[in-house]
């Protein structure tokens, strides 16, 4: 107990929009305009916490970091050349560790946790972008055998986001 995984609480969402809060002052006090005051709103949160796509991993008992898994692809996707293009996909989002504790390994246990969740779920591929500012990510998905399928542009932002794609071996009949 005190170091699991699970599905956020309604009940959470002050302490979510804490850790956010903190990961977005981090950002930009290293020049990265990646999440702001607008994203991830509570709005956003709340929404993800209510469809059941937020998961919140604990370290000694204390919300640590948050991913959401889900199959909403940004409308940007479909100008990338996916390698598996059957579905159903696994989209990661708003993948979020807590400042004060990153560095201990918590991003790439979620990415773990949404990799053994896909391929119980019977997903063929898991899908995500990140900030092409965001150097740490790009390293930790490429080291995690994500491969770069391109980049997409959203709306608004300068910056473009490069998109990756992990293939699942899935079992049949599972």
């Amino acid at each position: 107990m005190g170091n699991e995984i699970r599905n956020a609480h309604k009940e959470e969402i002050a302490v979510i929009m804490d850790l956010i809060a903190r990961c977005v002052q981090v950002m930009q006090d290293g020049g990265s305009d990646q999440w702001d005051a607008l994203y991830p709103n509570k709005e956003i949160i709340s929404l993800d916490i209510e469809r059941g796509t937020l998961f919140v991993c604990e370290d000694n008992n204390a919300l640590a970091g948050i991913i959401v898994l889900d199959e909403n692809q940004a409308e940007e996707y479909k100008s990338i050349q996916w390698v598996h293009n059957e579905g159903p996909h696994l989209i990661m989002h708003r993948l979020a560790v807590d400042p004060q504790v990153q560095g201990k390994g918590i991003a790439r246990r979620l990415i773990v946790f949404a990799e053994d969740y896909a391929a119980h779920n019977g997903y063929r591929s898991i899908r995500l972008d990140t900030y092409n500012k965001n150097a740490r990510a790009l390293g930790l998905y490429s080291r995690l055998g994500y491969d770069r399928r391109g980049e997409v542009n959203f709306p608004g932002r300068t910056a473009s986001f490069p998109v990756f794609e992990k293939i699942l071996n899935i079992v049949d009949g599972q």
